[in-house]
C-alpha cells in the first residue's frame, strides 16, 4: 500500500488538533509532536500534529524535513500572522510541493471574515511552493467535508521512485519488549524486510544491526517500504542508545560527519547578518545540531561557510537540510533556508 507522511502545520489557535482529531482513525505516539493514522484511498496516512507555538521553531522544521505533504491551517480569529508567515516560509525553504490550506473555525466567523483570509493568504503565497495548494473552508462538523479532505489528502502523489533510492528509518522514539528494543519512526526511502541488515547511525551510536521483525500500525508485517511508519526489533541494543534523531540505515549509503562546509540560499525575507563565529541549528529529518560557522562568504543571497557541529550527523544527498536561527526573539524570521553539504 502506497504510504504518505503528512505534516498537519498552523498558528496557535488555528483549530489544526481539532481537525486532526476528526480525521484520524488511530493515534500513535505523543511527546511534543503526536502522529495519527487513516487509511482512504488505497493510501496508508500518517498525520504529524507539531507544535502551535512559536517558541522553538526546530521542531517544526524537523517535521517538514520529514514530509511528503502539508495540511495548513489558519482560522479567521488569528489571521495572517508572523507565525503563519514564518511556517510558509519554512515551508517554502523545505520545498513542500503538496498540500491543502483549510481555513478553520468557519462555523464561528463570518462570510467576510473568510473571504478577507482568503485574499490575504493568496497574497502571501504567491511566488512559494504553496501557490498552487487549494484553499478550502473546513467545516469539522460535517462528516462530507471531512470526507472530502481526506479524499484530497490521499490523492497527493506517492513517489515510486523512492523506493528505490537506499533505505532509512528515522526514529522518533523507541521502547523495550521482549528483550529487544522497538525502534519507531518514519521511513521515507527504501525498502525493508525481516532480517534486512542495517546500521545505527551517526556517531557514537554506531553499531551494525538485523531487524528481527517489522510492525506497521500495530501489525506484524514481512517488509516495509517508503512513506511508512514502521515499528523494528533489534536486537543487541538498548532504548536510550536509539534516541529521536538516530536513524537506521543502508551500510555505506550516507555521511557521517562533525566538520565541513555547507551552502545556502537565504530567504530574502531573513535580515540578520551571518558571520564567522555564528551558531546556527542545522536540521536534518530529526537531527538537531549546533554549527559555528567559520570563513563566511555570501555573493547576493548564496552563503557558502565551513562549520564545526556540537555533534556528528548523518546525511545523504536526498535528505533536505534547513538551517534555523533560533535563538532569535519571535518578532524575527528565523528560517535562514535550504543548506546543502559540500
Amino acid at each position: 500500500m502506497n504510504s504518505l507522511t503528512v505534516s498537519v502545520i498552523g498558528p496557535y489557535r488555528s483549530g489544526k488538533s481539532t481537525l486532526v482529531n476528526k480525521l484520524q482513525q488511530r493515534k500513535g505516539a505523543e511527546e511534543d509532536v503526536s502522529f495519527f493514522f487513516f487509511k482512504y484511498g488505497g493510501k496508508n496516512v500518517t498525520l504529524i500534529d507539531t507544535p502551535g507555538d512559536m517558541d522553538n521553531p526546530t521542531t517544526l522544521a524537523s517535521v517538514l524535513t520529514i514530509s511528503n505533504a502539508i495540511i495548513f491551517c489558519v482560522s479567521p480569529e488569528t489571521g495572517v500572522n508572523l507565525q503563519v508567515g514564518e511556517q510558509i516560509i519554512m515551508a517554502n525553504s523545505v520545498g513542500i510541493k503538496h498540500g491543502l490550506i483549510c481555513i478553520t473555525k468557519a462555523d464561528i466567523s463570518t462570510a467576510d471574515d473568510i473571504n478577507k483570509l482568503e485574499k490575504n493568504l493568496l497574497g502571501i503565497i504567491k511566488g512559494t511552493s504553496l501557490e498552487a495548494f487549494e484553499i478550502m473552508v473546513v467545516d469539522i462538523n460535517n462528516d462530507q467535508s471531512m470526507a472530502d479532505i481526506r479524499a484530497k489528502i490521499s490523492a497527493f502523489p506517492y513517489d515510486n521512485e523512492s523506493i528505490q533510492q537506499p533505505f532509512k528509518i528515522l526514529i522518533d522514539h523507541a521502547f523495550e519488549s521482549r528483550g529487544m528494543s522497538v525502534a519507531v519512526g518514519t521511513m521515507p526511502t527504501g525498502k525493508v524486510e525481516i532480517h534486512s541488515e542495517g546500521i545505527i547511525a551517526p556517531a557514537p551510536f554506531t553499531k551494525e544491526i538485523s531487524i528481527n521483525s517489522i510492525q506497521i500500525n500495530q501489525e506484524d508485517v514481512p517488509s516495509a517500504e517508503a512513506g511508512d511508519r514502521v515499528g523494528v526489533a533489534i536486537k543487541g541494543v538498548w532504548p536510550w542508545d536509539l534516541p529521536r534523531g538516530v536513524e537506521i540505515r543502508k551500510i555505506k549509503s550516507f555521511r557521517d560527519i562533525k566538520e565541513g562546509q555547507f551552502t545556502v540560499n537565504v530567504s530574502p525575507l531573513y535580515k540578520q547578518e551571518i558571520r564567522d563565529d555564528v551558531k546556527l541549528n542545522l536540521i536534518c529529518n530529526w537531527q538537531n545540531i549546533v554549527v559555528t560557522l567559520k570563513n563566511v562568504k555570501r555573493e547576493g543571497n548564496k552563503v557558502t561557510a565551513d562549520f564545526e557541529a556540537d555533534k556528528n550527523f548523518c546525511f545523504d544527498e536526498n535528505d533536505r537540510i534547513l538551517l534555523i536561527n533560533k535563538d532569535l526573539p519571535i518578532r524575527f524570521l528565523r528560517v535562514i533556508g535550504k543548506a546543502a553539504i559540500l
